[in-house]
């Protein structure tokens, strides 16, 4: 193992807040609004993973070009859903060292979700076919619902 592939992760720690694309915090904000989305009323974390695991299946992340602006406090995330930002970061990089650096961790879910919100945005208020929507309710209702054996 040489020298650079042992430095190429800096121990960070990450931010205390998720951050998303200021210009494409209105898509958040519509989505979660419109009683006509599946995710009227969705918690902003949860929303967020959302965007980001549609996002990683359905398009390469995307880097946050304007201004980034704080979304929700990383503590509201569970830690099954830390898990799987964490999971994200390492299947991009490929390395399971990049988890030192939790703030690129947190980068690379920012920029998935960026890219996912602006597909998620389109499906729900896209043209006026309501089957890609309906769709999408399923997906959203099959992604959310608790698994048996997560009840308590």
């Amino acid at each position: 193992m040489s020298q650079d592939t042992e430095d190429s992760y800096e121990e960070r720690e990450p931010r205390r807040d998720v951050h998303i694309d200021s210009e494409r915090r209105e898509m958040f904000e519509a989505l979660q609004e419109s009683e006509d989305s599946p995710f009227y009323q969705a918690e902003n974390h949860d929303l967020f993973m959302f965007a980001l695991g549609y996002g990683r299946e359905n398009t390469m992340p995307e880097t946050i070009k304007n201004e980034k602006g704080a979304f929700f406090g990383r503590a509201s995330l569970s830690e099954r859903q830390q898990a799987v930002i964490e999971a994200v970061a390492v299947s991009e990089e490929r390395d399971v060292r990049v988890l030192r650096d939790q703030r690129m961790v947190y980068e690379i879910a920012e920029e998935y979700a960026n890219a996912g919100i602006e597909l998620l945005h389109g499906r729900v208020f896209g043209p006026a076919d309501d089957e890609p929507r309906r769709e999408l309710a399923l997906e959203v209702k099959k992604q959310y619902q608790p698994e048996e054996d997560d009840e308590p």
